[in-house]
């Protein structure tokens, strides 16, 4: 046998013996923490950073306030207008399911691509919650009403979640 080898092993037996069980569940304790702190400060893929607001809920959102704008404009008496929506939730999608059933349990696999994401089913656009109108004919309740009704009308909301107000003039 060659000398590193014989050494090794009684190196090794010195620390299987029982007074020394401590020390080696210490120091195998060390290498692990040690390898956890490795794997941390090296990841295998760096994470995306999450965005608080996507960026097609702004840019719907931010479209449908044009589009309301510019239709109010056409309401007989409204005049020049502002319209600001409130959403109650964000864009949510469904993924595609691939389900597998045996007689006891169900399993249920996110469909992948080629690429590695998840196919997607549907997807559900935001859920309006309120809607502001401030306009220069929002002062006339005729002109309110016919604005909420409209408002209403198309995007599912109540009457008591749409405010038509009416602009401040400027001296």
């Amino acid at each position: 046998m060659k000398p590193e080898l014989s050494e090794l092993r009684k190196w090794l037996q010195t620390l299987l013996k029982k007074q020394n069980r401590a020390r080696l569940a210490l120091v195998l304790g060390c290498i692990a923490m040690a390898l956890i702190l490795l794997s941390e400060l090296f990841p295998a893929k760096a994470p995306a950073a999450p965005q608080a607001v996507s960026p097609e809920e702004g840019t719907y959102k931010t479209q449908l306030e044009q589009q309301l704008t510019e239709l109010i404009e056409q309401v007989q008496g409204a005049g020049k207008t502002t319209v600001m929506l409130t959403l109650e939730s964000g864009e949510e999608t469904v993924y595609a399911l691939d389900t597998l059933s045996g007689q006891t349990q169900t399993q249920q696999t996110h469909v992948l691509l080629d690429d590695g994401t998840a196919l997607e089913q549907t997807v559900y656009l935001p859920t309006i919650c309120g809607v502001a109108v401030v306009c220069e004919g929002g002062g006339d309740v005729r002109v309110a009403s016919r604005i909420t009704e409209l408002v209403g009308a198309l995007l599912d909301v109540p009457s008591n979640r749409v405010c038509v107000e009416q602009r401040r003039t400027r001296n």
